[in-house]
C-alpha cells in the first residue's frame, strides 16, 4: 500500500467526488479511479459506494478514513523531522492530538507560541490518542494530546481542559426550542454516535451516563466523522450526543444544547517525553493555560 493511494483516497473521502478529488490532486480522474481500485483490490473490500450522482463511503470505508489520515499525519511528520535534522534553518515542533484539541485549544495557543517564537515551525497532525502515543514513542511527534493520561513510564503529562457533551439535534426537533435537553427526550430519540471500536472513550462515557440515569440509548446509526455525524442529524435521522467542540459545525438545520442537570465530561491531557531537550516543547507547554476550566458556553 503506498501513501499516494491513501491521500487519493483521503482526498475522494472528504470530496465525495471523484471529479473534484481529481482536480484537487492535479491528476486526471481515470488515474484516480484506477488508484482507488487498486487500494479497493489490495485492501479486499469497497471503500466507496458510487452510484451515477452520488458517491460516499461504505462502512468500512468509514473505519478505514481515520487510520488513512493516521498513516499519512505520521509519515509526513517522520519526513518533517528528518529534513529539520538534516538541514539547517529553524526548529521544527511536531504536534498531534484528538480532534478537541486540535479544533478547539490549539489555535488561540498556537498563536501565543508563535508570536514568541517566530522562528519555530509548528506542524499539526489530528489523530486518535493511540496513533499519537504512539508517535511520541517513535519520536514523529513532540507534543501529543489525548483523552486519558498516558501509563508509559517514558512520558510525562498533565490535564489540560475538559469539556461537556452537548445534544446536537434537528432545527425542527421541538426540543430545539428548549434551553436545555433532558437525557429522557435523548433516550427516546434514535441516537447517532461513533463506534465503540473507533472512539471507544466517548461511547463509553455516553453508555455510563445513560446507566447511570437508568436508562438505554436507542443507537440507531453509526459514524466515525464528525461531519457525517452531523449531516445524519440534519437529516432527521437522529440526534446525537457529540464533545462542545462539534458546536462550531454551524448548519441552519442543527442546533446544539446542553443535557439538563449537564452532561458528562470527556477530558483532554497533553503528553510530552520524559527529559525532552527540545526547548519548543516546553515553550509550547508554557503557553497552555494553566486552568481553563470546564469549556461549556454553546456557539449557538
Amino acid at each position: 500500500m503506498e501513501l499516494k493511494q491513501l491521500r487519493i483516497f483521503l482526498a475522494v473521502a472528504e470530496e465525495l467526488h471523484f471529479g473534484r478529488a481529481a482536480e484537487r490532486l492535479h491528476m486526471a480522474q481515470p488515474a484516480l479511479s484506477a488508484q482507488v481500485r487498486g487500494l479497493e483490490g489490495r485492501l479486499g473490500v469497497k471503500l466507496f459506494e458510487r452510484t451515477t450522482r452520488t458517491v460516499s463511503l461504505t462502512r468500512a470505508g468509514e473505519v478505514f478514513l481515520p487510520e488513512a489520515r493516521a498513516t499519512i499525519a505520521q509519515a509526513e511528520a517522520a519526513m518533517a523531522a528528518a529534513r529539520a535534522i538534516g538541514g539547517a534553518g529553524s526548529d521544527l515542533l511536531k504536534i498531534g492530538g484528538v480532534d478537541s484539541a486540535t479544533a478547539g485549544i490549539l489555535p488561540t495557543v498556537i498563536r501565543a507560541f508563535r508570536a514568541r517564537h517566530q522562528a519555530t515551525e509548528v506542524k499539526v497532525f489530528e489523530m486518535l490518542s493511540a496513533p499519537a502515543l504512539h508517535g511520541l514513542a517513535n519520536r514523529s511527534l513532540d507534543v501529543a494530546f489525548v483523552r486519558v493520561p498516558p501509563k508509559e513510564d517514558f512520558l510525562n503529562h498533565r490535564f489540560v481542559f475538559c469539556e461537556q457533551v452537548v445534544v446536537a439535534l434537528p432545527a425542527s426537533h421541538p426540543a430545539a426550542a428548549l434551553p436545555a435537553v433532558s437525557l429522557e427526550t435523548v433516550a427516546t430519540e434514535p441516537l447517532v454516535i461513533p463506534a465503540r471500536s473507533h472512539r471507544p472513550i466517548l461511547f463509553d462515557v455516553i453508555h455510563a451516563h445513560f446507566t447511570q440515569a437508568g436508562l438505554i440509548p436507542r443507537i440507531r446509526q453509526e459514524a466515525n466523522e464528525r461531519h457525517m455525524i452531523i449531516a445524519m442529524v440534519a437529516a432527521g435521522l437522529g440526534v446525537s450526543l457529540v464533545p462542545h467542540w462539534v458546536s462550531q459545525f454551524e448548519r441552519n438545520d442543527v442546533v446544539y444544547r446542553p443535557l439538563q442537570g449537564g452532561g458528562p465530561t470527556v477530558d483532554v491531557h497533553v503528553a510530552w517525553r520524559v527529559g525532552e531537550t527540545l526547548s519548543a516543547v516546553h515553550e509550547f507547554l508554557d503557553c497552555l493555560p494553566s486552568d481553563p476550566g470546564l469549556i461549556t458556553n454553546l456557539s449557538k
